[in-house]
């Protein structure tokens, strides 16, 4: 490993990545609660929605990022791999909602879905 490489290794915090990831697991399982209780409105569905997709598109996509560099401390891997296979547990509570899958490998942006009249 270079000397900027191992500089840059020891830069990356990924604490508040960690923890706002956490927090929306956490929200997904109450959301599984509830609706096995009583079934949740469309409206919760779509706003849980938002925040989940952000949460998986800036903040699972910046620890994925870095840990395809190699940039991550041994203990933030490791909690980045545990968090991964989390959310690979949860994968029937995100379909039964119908959320975005968590991309646990780097790939080009998503492109937005343009549809033409006509």
């Amino acid at each position: 490993m270079s000397a900027t490489q191992d500089q840059a290794r020891g830069s990356i915090v990924i604490d508040d990545d960690v923890v706002l990831i956490n927090e929306q697991i956490k929200a997904l399982k109450e959301l599984g609660r509830q609706d096995d209780e009583a079934p949740i409105s469309e409206g919760q569905r779509y706003d849980f929605s938002i925040r989940w997709g952000t949460v998986l598109a800036g903040r699972l996509r910046r620890l994925v990022h870095y840990s395809s560099l190699g940039m991550l401390e041994d203990a933030d891997e490791s909690t980045f791999r545990a968090l991964c296979d989390e959310l690979r547990g949860l994968s029937h509570l995100i379909d039964r909602f119908r959320l975005a899958q968590p991309r646990f490998t780097e790939g080009p942006p998503a492109r937005a879905r343009r549809y033409r009249r006509g």
